[in-house]
């Protein structure tokens, strides 16, 4: 009986935690879309130019500067991560190197991000010369990013049953190429699922946004050099400077246009990542 009453009060006790957890969130989301959910959905407002000094701003550059920004960092972070990620789990030797690579990594994961932005600033602005620019975001959010992704995807790697790669060097097939055509393949769900912490990362960084990329543009950057905005940054601009006389609707409308952006990247992550998998046991 005192086994089944912890086990009651535990799972009470649990369900009481989560239920409250996802309360809160339940009510930030829903906050945030009652105050910019209107503004959000304005044309003239996700699709319009900011302005500097006036009221009725769009917010369209800072939406394909979020994008840029993100699929830049993915393009530098996810073959890095993806590549380190084989070695550590199907070449490399276990021992003190790997574990300390291991600890690195984990060590890395709980640096703040301002200490990444700082390194950013001082290595691209100062160092090389460059102007605040995409790339120099972009690199920077890479490295911010790089523990997670490499710590995923070696995970991803690892979950593929032994018996996979066992059976496929049993018909003569060579170590990469079982690797690239059995445990690759069959990882990508994993792998892909592993990228959701990321993008939202990257997408809500405002930290090395503000000091390698830049916080107010009004046109739509192409290079990877340009200078741009990324929403997170441009919300903090905003909020802080408070020059346009409609800031506050600035601030909420693009609170939920990132909201409603973040929502869409994970459901059409996981949506792939299903995908992938079931195309997977289907042999296509």
């Amino acid at each position: 009986m005192d086994a089944r009453k912890t086990d009651r009060i535990a799972t009470v006790g649990f369900w009481a935690i989560g239920i409250v957890a996802l309360g809160i969130l339940a009510f930030i989301v829903i906050e945030i879309f009652i105050r910019g959910f209107m503004t959000a959905i304005n044309p003239s407002f996700f699709a319009g130019k900011p302005e500097a000094l006036k009221e009725g701003g769009g917010i369209g550059p800072m939406i394909v500067s979020t994008l840029y920004l993100t699929f830049l960092t993915m393009l530098i972070a996810l073959p890095v991560s993806i590549g380190a990620a084989i070695y550590m789990s199907e070449f490399a030797h276990e021992g003190r190197f790997t574990r300390f690579i291991r600890f690195c990594l984990d060590s890395l994961g709980t640096v703040p991000s301002i200490v990444f932005a700082l390194f950013g600033m001082t290595l691209f602005l100062f160092y090389l010369d460059w102007r605040t620019c995409l790339l120099a975001g972009a690199i920077t959010m890479a490295l911010l990013n790089l523990p997670v992704l490499l710590r995923s995807a070696e995970e991803a790697l690892r979950l593929v049953p032994q018996t996979y790669r066992e059976a496929s060097m049993s018909l003569g097939a060579s170590r990469w190429t079982t690797v690239k055509k059995v445990v690759l393949p069959t990882a990508w769900p994993g792998i892909i699922t592993g990228t959701i912490l990321p993008l939202g990362r990257i997408m809500g960084e405002s930290a090395v946004v503000i000091f390698t990329v830049g916080v107010f543009v009004r046109s739509i950057p192409i290079s990877p050099f340009d200078p741009a905005a990324p929403l997170a940054g441009y919300i903090w601009y905003v909020q802080s400077e408070a020059i346009v006389p409609d800031y506050r609707s600035i601030v909420n409308g693009g609170a939920a246009v990132l909201l409603i952006l973040l929502f869409a990247i994970n459901f059409g992550t996981r949506w792939l990542s299903k995908y992938y998998s079931k195309r997977k046991s289907l042999g296509g």
